[in-house]
């Protein structure tokens, strides 16, 4: 018979996610479902290399981002019967490939300059990252271990500011609140479950 105490200890030793059979990034190839106030989903699946697609569903409508690293905005488009609309398309164009880009690190910050192009054309902005201190974000029973991140844009006559939650142990980003000068938008993220 096992020893009660040693198997204890062993739960102990496990990540507090581990517990409640909680997803990891290895779940990034069948995708990782997150539950938001309202009804609305966020699915992030494993896209290429160093690349994270998430598609938001919201009112019958969904959003396709490809996330560089699970962090950095690359594309943004909306999806019609599963495929993004190519004319809707906003792609940011890093001056690296996504392996080279810096993981979030707490208490640090990056600062890029990015080719925007869109349907009206082609532009430049200067994004900044500032990424808070270490902290957790629970989703149910599933603690993870999280890293704030500000972003800004420069120049924007809108002063757009993005609120987002980097997990390092899925490998992921995503969008807590944004604000600009008409007000705010805010995302409070419930739930979090693998794809079958």
């Amino acid at each position: 018979m096992e020893n009660p105490f040693a198997l204890f200890c062993a739960l102990l030793a496990l990540p507090s996610g581990a517990l409640a059979d909680c997803p990891s990034s290895a779940d990034l190839d069948r995708g990782i479902r997150f539950h938001i106030e309202g009804g609305d989903t966020e699915v992030f699946r494993r896209y290429g290399p160093d690349v994270i697609a998430s598609v938001y569903s919201s009112g019958g409508e969904d959003t396709r981002v490809l996330l560089g690293r699970g962090m950095y905005v690359l594309e943004v488009a909306d999806m019609s019967q599963g495929a993004p609309v190519a004319e809707s398309a906003t792609v940011y164009a890093f001056p690296m490939a996504p392996s080279e880009m810096p993981l979030p690190s707490p208490e640090a910050g990056w600062t890029v300059n990015v080719a925007v192009k869109e349907a009206q054309g082609l532009d430049q902005e200067l994004q900044i990252y500032s990424f808070g201190p270490l902290s957790e974000v629970s989703f149910g029973e599933c603690v993870y271990t999280m890293i704030p991140v500000i972003q800004s844009y420069r120049p924007d006559p809108f002063e757009v500011v993005d609120f987002v939650n980097w997990l390092p142990e899925l490998g992921l980003s995503y969008l807590v609140r944004s604000t600009d000068v008409d007000g705010e938008d805010r995302y409070v993220y419930s739930g979090i479950e693998r794809v079958d």
